[in-house]
């Protein structure tokens, strides 16, 4: 018992340690994009810490069996340079007995992976795309950043805008050029508003939001041609885009497990639905597989195996990547799914247990 405690707590603290710190690193990284996203005008900057919460259970879902493998790794790897383990192995400690204990800590962290992929996550995914609609389209000028000329998405409208009031509750200088849809073709009409100012309204009745421009006036015409209108106005109102649609995965994450299970003939909920369960048994692969790369021989450094050990996380991941878009592409069938992916981990395994009770 004691031994089972001493062990089980060298690896928590170790996991624990790793996973705040690879946590942290991907949260900047995540900051940083998002960031970029608000400097362009993609996004609201008054919406971008929610954002960066939304992302942590995610984030954390994927970093505790990258953290539990390293933690063993790095834990046990101590304990052989030690000599420590060494010495339990040959005073009765069986590598069956150093398997189910660590296997103990093994199934409370992937209980804990298991409720994230399959519950929490499809719930904040919903959360996190109704904050980012409403973020877009509560206020438009939220999403711009005063003195700088801003392209959207599709290429057919700059904005700028000189300074806000305070709140963002109005702009002063506002200048508008949206290009006809059919801008992919030579001499396509545009339009160029300019306005002192202007503020963001709703229509009443479909809630739609719009930007009311003041005192200005709107150029339409080809460019290289004589042939434009110029109308001034006191009152002005633009129609917000349309925003854009999310992707077939994004809208995929926030189906909840029930719905997935319930309508597992669709390859794209079969492909979720195998992602959500793959995370959660990865903990116990990789448990596996962290044991016999801890050990290292006598007078080896504890940080001998740690770049083989990437490594072979990194290949793990990369071919359930690919797992999942073969599924999607309709080249495995459903009722494989990525099991192969854990197949051929597990045979890296029994080869490296193998090879352990050799050495």
């Amino acid at each position: 018992m004691i031994i089972s405690r001493y062990l089980i707590k060298e690896v928590l603290m170790t996991l624990l340690a790793v996973t705040f710190v690879l946590l942290l690193v991907f949260i900047c990284q995540q900051l940083v994009r998002y960031l970029g996203y608000a400097a362009n005008g993609k996004m609201a900057a008054n919406i971008l810490l929610q954002i960066i919460g939304f992302a942590i259970p995610n984030l954390l879902a994927i970093l505790l069996p990258l953290g539990l493998f390293l933690g063993i790794i790095l834990a046990y790897g101590r304990l052989y340079a030690d000599n420590e383990l060494r010495v339990m192995l040959a005073s009765g400690l069986s590598i069956k007995r150093l398997v189910w204990i660590t296997s103990i800590l093994s199934f409370f962290i992937a209980s804990i992976v298991l409720i994230l992929m399959m519950w929490v996550n499809p719930l904040i995914a919903q959360d996190k795309q109704k904050v980012l609609a409403a973020g877009s389209a509560d206020n438009l000028l939220d999403t711009l950043m005063p003195g700088r000329f801003q392209v959207s998405s599709d290429g057919r409208r700059v904005a700028y805008v000189e300074k806000f009031s305070r709140g963002r509750r109005g702009a002063q200088n506002i200048f508008i050029a949206e290009q006809e849809k059919n801008g992919a073709e030579v001499g396509t009409p545009w339009i160029v508003l300019s306005a002192k100012n202007g503020y963001q309204a709703n229509d009443p009745i479909t809630k739609h939001p719009f930007v009311v421009a003041q005192e200005g006036f709107r150029y339409a015409g080809t460019p290289g041609m004589n042939d434009y209108r110029i109308i001034q106005f006191q009152k002005y109102s633009i129609r917000t885009p349309d925003m854009p649609t999310d992707t077939q995965r994004q809208l995929q994450e926030a189906i909840s497990t029930w719905t997935l299970i319930h309508h597992l003939d669709d390859v794209q909920n079969s492909s979720e639905f195998e992602w959500r369960l793959a995370i959660p048994l990865s903990v116990i692969v990789l448990m596996l597989l962290g044991i016999p790369l801890s050990q290292v021989k006598p007078r080896q450094g504890r940080y001998t195996m740690l770049l083989t050990a990437v490594l072979i996380y990194i290949a793990y991941m990369n071919l359930l990547f690919v797992g999942r878009n073969l599924i999607e592409q309709k080249w495995v069938y459903g009722w494989i799914g990525l099991s192969w992916v854990h197949l051929l981990v597990i045979c890296l395994v029994i080869v490296l247990f193998w090879r352990m009770r050799r050495l």
